[in-house]
């Protein structure tokens, strides 16, 4: 994302395609939008440069020769367009002067899945229904009946339903793979840009962006993150069993001091819900010392949580309202990406000052 004002340093957007939830090669497919015009054309798309290009991977033997693999059923696309015909912040972050490189994960989109890159699984429309686009009918959660901001009614045949539903893919159903993968192919590509960004990511793409800070802290500059996977330790929406073993990730990250056996240094406790409609999360235990994230906690975050998301029950929320998990393609999905606009540039300056 980048942005010149206010004696703000130019920046960067990364935005990985979200997560709803190998190591052979990896590579991965960006679009790359740089902006050209300033002035806003309702309905439409702004004026800009687009072309993608390939980071990161290697072939995977002589035979088959150069591979190209890419919310877990989500892509890129979901960041330009909305299912209601409305433009997508990569527009709206484009209209603000902001340079922005919009992900497709390894596996998906146009980093397509091979045979031996893992088992692949999709998202029914039920899935997508209670979860996602009309969690109020189905109340898996308290928060889901405070859910008003999907526009149309969110079920199968509403044109807006089926438009998002069309946009979803088949993803790898392996976290391991699927962050490992990322991993690699993400620091390619920061490599590739050369200069400090901002990491805006949403649901698994969250737990990407972890992976990516964690490996070159020194090339983001803060990250921007909408419900990513967690809390840590456990799930609370899908199933209620033990989940990210490295607390933020499936696979390791960096601590201090190492971890080196994660049963071992890695111990948790649990706290109660903070809130009545809350549950329960996991901790570190305070023995042993608890680790401390070597390479993250240098680094500024913003967790953006929405009040009728199945996160709600874990992370609170002060200033939307209405909106599920996926709020970057809700009604009011500018006002949202106008706060964290905002939000971002007060770090900035902070930083700067």
């Amino acid at each position: 994302m980048n942005r010149n004002a206010k004696n703000v340093e130019p920046q960067h957007l990364i935005s990985p395609s979200s997560g709803h939830q190998t190591q052979t090669w990896v590579n991965l497919a960006l679009l790359f939008l740089g902006l050209l015009s300033s002035g806003h054309q309702a309905q439409q798309d702004l004026p800009h440069c687009l072309r993608y290009f390939y980071v990161g991977g290697r072939i995977h033997d002589s035979t088959r020769g150069q591979r190209t693999p890419s919310h877990r059923a989500d892509t890129g696309t979901n960041w330009r367009n909305k299912p209601d015909g409305q433009p997508g912040w990569a527009a709206y972050f484009l209209a603000q002067g902001y340079e922005c490189y919009l992900l497709d994960q390894p596996f998906r989109g146009r980093s397509p899945r091979q045979s031996w890159n893992g088992e692949v699984d999709a998202y029914s429309t039920e899935h997508l229904q209670r979860y996602f686009t009309a969690p109020g009918r189905y109340a898996l959660w308290p928060q889901a009946k405070r859910h008003t901001q999907w526009p149309g009614s969110g079920v199968i045949h509403d044109p807006i339903f089926d438009a998002y539903f069309a946009s979803t893919v088949p993803f790898v159903n392996d976290s391991v793979i699927q962050e490992t993968a990322m991993q690699k192919a993400g620091v390619a590509l920061l490599d590739h840009i050369g200069t400090s960004v901002i990491l805006l990511a949403h649901s698994q793409g969250g737990i990407m962006g972890w992976l990516l800070a964690d490996q070159r802290p020194e090339l983001v500059r803060m990250m921007v993150f909408l419900g990513p996977g967690g809390p840590p330790f456990r799930d609370v929406a899908f199933g209620n069993g033990s989940a990210r073993a490295y607390g933020l990730t499936n696979i390791p990250i960096a601590y201090s001091p190492a971890v080196v056996e994660l049963a071992v240094d890695l111990v948790t406790t649990t706290i109660p819900a903070n809130q009545p409609d809350g549950v329960a999360c996991l901790i570190q235990a305070d023995t042993p010392p608890p680790r401390q994230l070597a390479n993250l906690s240098k680094l500024p975050v913003m967790l953006v949580t929405s009040e009728a998301s199945y996160h709600a029950q874990v992370r609170r929320v002060h200033e939307m309202r209405g909106n599920g998990h996926m709020m970057f393609l809700g009604a009011n999905s500018d006002s949202i990406a106008a706060l964290i606009q905002k939000k971002i540039e007060m770090i900035a300056e902070a930083e700067t000052s």
